[in-house]
């Protein structure tokens, strides 16, 4: 990894007599002020900080899925068209959550996931649907950011568990959940 100073697990507001300021605690457990760019809910690497997608964001996130496409070996049934659509929306459902990271001004990486109710859970439970990082950004520890970022909104949302599937032959990315903390199980899958 290059640039990574310190990874940023939360922003909290402390607020002190007078003197609202956003604060940030290292992985280490250092507490120090916020940069000024960096706004409450956001998670920071060095330069890279991720936030909620927007409705601006779409074509950068058409890039991405394309390069996810790419590497897909059953991509018969996805079309960049039905995925645009989608994206608008799932804007707008509340139990679905698209996040960015972000270099600067450009989107290098793109995550999303639903949260829903089960039967056999006591709590909601998180599903991450896609995940890419562009190709030139990856090895940089995006990948690992996103997924920090939804295991924290996760357990905000008071989620129990949460799930990621890929495809079997996709060797690179079972490695990388596997290195993320997920335990590889089984998953049946029948299109419709």
């Amino acid at each position: 990894m290059i640039g990574i100073i310190a990874r940023f697990n939360t922003i909290e507001e402390l607020s002190l007599p007078e003197n609202p300021v956003h604060w940030v605690r290292t992985i280490a457990g250092d507490i120090m002020p916020a940069p000024e760019n960096v706004q409450r809910g956001e998670i920071m690497t060095a330069n890279i900080t991720v936030s909620a997608v927007t409705e601006n964001d779409l074509d950068s996130v058409r890039l991405l899925l394309q390069e996810l496409l790419n590497v897909m070996d059953d991509t018969e049934v996805f079309s960049i068209e039905q995925s645009e659509k989608n994206f608008q929306r799932m804007l707008v459902e509340h139990d679905n959550y698209m996040l960015a990271a972000r270099k600067d001004d450009d989107i290098i990486g793109f995550i999303n996931f639903s949260v829903r109710k089960t039967l056999m859970h006591p709590e909601p439970s998180g599903l991450i649907d896609e995940l890419v990082v562009s190709e030139s950004s990856r090895g940089l520890g995006v990948g690992k950011l996103l997924i920090n970022a939804v295991i924290e909104q996760c357990r905000e949302l008071g989620c129990c568990e949460l799930e990621v599937s890929t495809e079997k032959s996709n060797k690179n990315a079972r490695q990388f959940y596997k290195s993320c903390g997920f335990e590889e199980g089984v998953l049946f899958e029948l299109d419709l």
